[in-house]
């Protein structure tokens, strides 16, 4: 079951930037598939795939201290990867603006452009052949 704040609010977004950039690499890189999948993974994007809900528990859970599954153990290598960077920034601009509420700080950190989608080849791979079924259903 996925949480609140999950990426589910952002699927299409999310699934046409990754399309996009998989169609780029398909057409202009010289490499096995499998690496293109992790190629296109590891390209830039226009925002965190996180909701800022989502986001605001996790990173007030992690500045906290807190060990709990959400930013624990039980975390994917990726999504701790993911909400390490939101922390970052975060901190970053609470730092630099003595004003700036957590609140703030989260919702500008997530709507900011991401170095990468977070996302392993694998799900990578699943996301991509899923829209291609389904481009290919609607033909």
């Amino acid at each position: 079951m996925k949480k609140s704040g999950s990426i589910s609010e952002f699927i299409e977004q999310r699934d046409r930037e990754l399309s996009a950039a998989f169609r780029e690499i398909l057409l202009t890189a010289d490499m096995p598939l499998s690496e293109m999948f992790a190629a296109a993974a590891k390209r830039p994007c226009s925002r965190f795939w996180v909701g800022e809900s989502r986001a605001f528990r996790v990173i007030k859970e992690m500045i906290g201290g807190s060990t709990s599954t959400q930013t624990g153990s039980a975390m994917l290598d990726k999504k701790r990867e993911m909400y390490g960077e939101i922390l970052r920034r975060v901190e970053e601009r609470l730092r630099s603006d003595s004003g700036c509420r957590l609140e703030q700080a989260v919702h500008d950190a997530v709507n900011s452009p991401a170095p990468e989608f977070y996302l392993t080849e694998k799900s990578a791979r699943v996301i991509i052949y899923r829209i291609r079924r389904a481009g290919k259903k609607k033909e």
